[in-house]
């Protein structure tokens, strides 16, 4: 068999003639064309599921957004189709969606279910859906399925109430708010607390409270305010739809507030508005100012209960006053009638005793004065006695200091030899050659020098008088 590639076969004319054949399309013909697969391949209307992404509104009110798939294996670049929903459109779909309770917006993070027809985006050469309708139950349900499975996760394992054990100073005037600053929240806030007249000091922490950066935002701010030191954290936004305020049903977000060190208040929603972080919370309200108005009733609360407690201290000690003064006055009285009771049998004892001693004067003298006399003899034959024996003590003595003082066996011819620093030598082998002594005689010293080994001593002599 010959290849059809073979060059020997190769016809130029007819290869010309069959290119002649092939169609040319033109770019707006091919749009065409694709579009009418798609219409016979999917039909004028299709649904589909997804989360948005970049969701943006025209000066023309034409809304664009990207439809992703949420469960895509590569988050960074996820499989996504472009959404475009014109104008008279989206006001339909704004207007079916206040009908149902407005429960439901718009934007980036809410997860959607949407009919629509594909068509090619020509000027960019791309597949888009042009949106018509949406599900809103599909969007409902999903945010109710997140919310009781996280409700369901945090009380298995016992972090519902764990905030709300957490200890609340009884006065918290250190307040950390966490909101979007400039935000009708942050407003009704500010104007509570402002109303009130309390000293509050209030650290305000800014953060996205819906959309995709929603999450970052409160998650650093709850960081944030553990740092601070304060007493109270509040976690406030205004109402919305449900999708509005699916950041504070997010399963991170419920961990951060249940593990918080400090007591949470939130304030998020109108009155019909729930979230998990309201039922992880420590204290949940159901909108900003009743989160404000609680912490405010907190603290005037401990303010009424500190004065009523002065003022209860202030009648105790007042009362005890009078009664320890009233005490001290009886006991005063009494005091005085028993030291004048005290006094006068005082007078009568010493009276008594001054006529004893009148009495008993004269006779103890006398005796005295013959114990004295009596004394006096015997201590003058002691005396006597001792004297005598004090002298042959010390004549004893004197003999004895005779015979040992160093200057009789001088005389007798003994000599005292020391050493150069003063030390008595008392064997030749302490000497050495060189060394001077000097020898101690009855009638002056001599220093010597040792010039040879001390077996046989010559010494040179001085005679010092």
């Amino acid at each position: 068999m010959t290849s059809s590639s073979d060059p020997s076969l190769f016809d130029p004319e007819l290869a010309q003639q069959t290119v002649s054949l092939q169609r040319t399309w033109s770019i707006s013909e091919l749009h065409q064309a694709i579009n009418g697969l798609l219409v016979d391949a999917f039909g004028n209307e299709l649904w589909v599921q997804g989360e948005i992404r970049n969701y943006k509104v025209s000066a023309k009110k034409h809304v664009y957004f990207d439809l992703i798939d949420s469960e895509s294996k590569n988050p960074t670049y996820p499989t996504m189709l472009a959404i475009t929903l014109f104008a008279r459109e989206a006001a339909d779909v704004s207007r079916f969606l206040a009908e149902q309770g407005g429960a439901i917006a718009l934007g980036d993070g809410v997860r959607v279910r949407i009919s629509g027809r594909l068509a090619t985006y020509e000027s960019r050469s791309s597949i888009q859906l042009r949106m018509s309708a949406i599900d809103h139950t599909f969007t409902l349900g999903v945010l109710d399925q997140e919310r009781d499975r996280v409700l369901a996760l945090l009380s298995a394992e016992g972090l519902l109430r764990a905030n709300s054990l957490r200890s609340l100073n009884p006065l918290p005037t250190r307040v950390a708010l966490i909101t979007s600053l400039g935000s009708a929240a942050h407003a009704d806030v500010l104007g509570e607390f402002k109303k009130s007249g309390l000293g509050l000091q209030v650290f305000e922490l800014d953060a996205r409270v819906q959309g995709a950066e929603a999450e970052a935002d409160i998650l650093s701010a709850v960081r944030t305010a553990q740092s601070l030191k304060v007493d109270v954290i509040l976690l406030c936004r205004g109402g919305g739809a449900r999708t509005d305020l699916a950041a504070f049903d997010l399963e991170s977000i419920a961990r951060a507030i249940a593990g918080s060190a400090i007591a949470v208040f939130t304030g998020i929603g109108h009155e019909i508005d729930s979230t998990v972080a309201q039922e992880v919370a420590h204290s949940g309200h159901k909108t900003p100012t009743a989160c404000a108005a609680a912490l405010v009733d907190q603290v005037r609360s401990a303010m009424e209960l500190m004065e009523r407690s002065w003022i209860q201290t202030c009648g105790a000690a007042v009362s005890l006053i009078d009664h320890s003064e009233r005490q001290m006055i009886d006991s005063g009285s009494r005091a005085g009638r028993a030291a004048v009771r005290h006094v006068d049998r005082e007078q009568q004892r010493v009276a008594h005793l001054l006529h004893r001693s009148k009495i008993a004067v004269p006779r103890v003298m006398s005796a005295a004065d013959t114990q004295i006399t009596a004394a006096a003899n015997r201590v003058g034959r002691a005396a006597t006695q001792w004297d005598a024996l004090t002298r042959n003590r010390l004549d004893a003595l004197s003999a004895r200091a005779q015979v040992h003082d160093p200057a009789a066996a001088l005389r007798r011819g003994w000599s005292i030899t020391r050493s150069a620093s003063g030390t008595v030598v008392r064997s030749a082998s302490d000497l050495h050659p060189g060394e001077q002594i000097t020898t101690q005689l009855a009638d002056g010293n001599l220093t010597s020098t040792v010039t040879q080994s001390p077996v046989t001593t010559s010494t040179s002599n001085q005679h010092e008088e």
